[in-house]
């Protein structure tokens, strides 16, 4: 796979920054893998066996997304998924023990929290960024900054949970904007996903910098606009080497 080149049209003159959370400013998937597997061997050695086969940290990755498409968690907190999917696999194990199901969202949180760490380049980026832009979150996850030691870093934090709002809905940006009190062309937003950041963010008429960490194509035919590998590679483009 050939992967997309490197862009570096970024201006300088924006008057705030926003990010997205997970898979741009900290490893969600990591520590959610690894809390999945703890919480799998906490069920399997409580005897839980799913329906042809041992209790997986996959299937309860399956699971969870089952129960978040369903129409009655619209809207819902991640946190009362989570709970949900691990009461619903407790149940596929043929399991009536509400307590076990608890203990395993408990472990799953857990392990979570310990291990959700943020991306090496990031804290220093952040911190370089911040003394020239004013800086946002904008995440449709349930991580809050200080969880990874970003406690004070955003002058806004935009959760969708707590607005109602989620991407790739346009209207969550616009709901940022008009807290930040700044206009669409005022704010560059910076994210990994293609369609939850990058073109979410344009349909509001942001501009936008993806972050291609996992170093893989572009999956449209119009191109991402300015793409880096890592925050540090944004860094001297928004401070230095931007287009003025």
């Amino acid at each position: 796979m050939t992967p997309t080149p490197r862009s570096t049209g970024v201006r300088r003159s924006y008057g705030a920054l926003s990010f997205d959370g997970d898979g741009t400013l900290w490893d969600f998937d990591s520590a959610m893998r690894q809390a999945l597997e703890d919480a799998a061997r906490l069920l399997r050695g409580a005897g839980a066996c799913r329906p042809g086969g041992p209790v997986t940290a996959g299937w309860l990755r399956e699971i969870r997304d089952h129960v978040a498409g369903r129409e009655e968690f619209r809207g819902r907190t991640m946190e009362s998924i989570r709970l949900a999917s691990f009461r619903r696999a407790v149940a596929e194990c043929g399991i009536s023990d509400a307590g076990l199901a608890r203990e395993a969202y408990e472990t799953y949180m857990e392990a979570r929290w310990r291990r959700l760490r943020t991306y090496e380049d990031v804290p220093d980026a952040l911190a370089a960024l911040g003394s020239r832009y004013r800086l946002a979150l904008v995440t449709n996850g349930n991580t809050r900054p200080h969880r990874v030691g970003l406690d004070g870093v955003f002058g806004t934090v935009v959760v969708s949970a707590e607005c109602g709002l989620h991407k790739p809905d346009p209207a969550i940006y616009l709901h940022a904007l008009r807290r930040m009190g700044l206009g669409p062309a005022e704010v560059l937003h910076v994210g990994d996903d293609p369609v939850e950041d990058v073109d979410a963010a344009r349909r509001a008429g942001m501009d936008t910098a993806w972050v291609n960490r996992l170093d893989v194509r572009w999956p449209y035919a119009d191109p991402p606009g300015p793409t880096v590998g890592d925050l540090g590679e944004l860094t001297p483009l928004l401070l230095d080497g931007g287009s003025p």
